[in-house]
């Protein structure tokens, strides 16, 4: 008996935009999309909602709503301290939208709850909770540190570089020294 295809398109509620692309995606090529490791869509699921987030750059500058209605919240600063699951989900979100691209949660004041991941009702609660630790690279770093970080490694790079010249430029001279005393 052939085996059937599982394509999953999850999402509270599912996006038509992903529904209809990943039709037309069948209808035009005659088979589904990409997908990941979860039989997602990957043109829907393949990159995190934080990296797509408009409120990253909130995020970068350390700049967190710490309470719903709070100024930072007016401000539109980052939610991930009221609990955002954006750095831990996988979705198109931020790019697409819902409601014919009007708004998502995150743009009406409210974090991702992470409903596009396996389990998320189980995994990502308590909901106003900030995840207690993010895997992957990236999440907790802004861009400053990254580039101190990127920039502390050129400079031992070249400070080993430079040693192994020298030591190298050391021993060539040893080895003249000897030749001529020869």
């Amino acid at each position: 008996m052939p085996r059937a295809t599982v394509l999953n398109l999850p999402g509270c509620p599912l996006n038509a935009d992903n529904l209809t692309a990943t039709i037309v995606h069948f209808l035009t090529f005659g088979k589904l999309p990409a997908v990941d490791r979860l039989g997602r869509p990957k043109f829907a699921y393949g990159k995190r909602i934080h990296d797509n987030c408009e409120r990253r750059g909130h995020f970068d500058a350390g700049q967190y709503a710490e309470a719903f209605g709070d100024e930072g919240h007016r401000k539109g600063y980052c939610l991930y301290k009221l609990g955002c699951k954006g750095p831990e989900t996988f979705h198109n979100c931020p790019t697409v939208r819902y409601n014919e691209g009007t708004s998502w949660p995150v743009m009406a004041g409210h974090g991702c709850i992470g409903c596009s991941e396996p389990g998320f009702f189980d995994t990502m609660t308590p909901f106003y909770r900030r995840l207690p630790k993010v895997p992957g690279f990236g999440v907790e770093m802004t861009a400053d540190k990254i580039g101190l970080g990127l920039a502390a490694a050129t400079a031992l790079a070249f400070a080993a570089h430079g040693v192994a010249s020298a030591l190298r430029k050391g021993d060539a001279m040893e080895e003249d020294k000897v030749k001529r005393e020869d």
